[in-house]
């Protein structure tokens, strides 16, 4: 029933019947518009779900990485701390050895002191028998 526009009025039925129509258009166009938009939820739940897989493994791979990282770590430490060991023990002997240069020091300046004393002693002889030897050959 199409009305005309220069039509009086239409009837009671025939705006029921127009009205029913309109309805019914609305209705089934609500309904697909709603589907597409179920459709579209859906597809779009299905895109953030492979995104959430895909950061999940990402996650996974970081998570590795820094569980190797930590390996590594633990690692370096225990190599810096053989290190310190052998450090602690290198100290060590240099202090030993610093020790024995210092007693060795003192024993070669006990040496030289006795050295000097004893050359200044044979020194002192040699002259006073030059001068025993010069005064019994009348050279003084």
């Amino acid at each position: 029933m199409k009305a005309v526009k220069n039509e009086a009025s239409m009837s009671n039925d025939a705006r029921i019947a127009v009205l029913e129509t309109t309805i019914l258009n609305i209705n089934s166009t609500m309904l697909d518009i709603r589907q597409d938009m179920k459709h579209l939820s859906d597809k779009m739940d299905s895109k953030f779900d492979a995104i959430d897989r895909k950061f999940d493994a990402i996650d996974s791979k970081f998570d590795a990485i820094d569980r190797k990282f930590d390996a590594i770590d633990r690692k370096f430490d225990a190599i810096d701390r053989k290190f310190d060991a052998i450090d602690s023990k290198f100290d060590a002997v240099n202090n030993k050895f610093d020790t024995l240069d210092s007693r060795l020091n003192k024993k070669f300046d006990a040496i030289q002191d006795r050295l000097w004393s004893n050359f200044l002693w044979l020194m002192g002889m040699i002259i006073g028998l030059a001068g025993l030897i010069a005064h019994t050959e009348h050279w003084i």
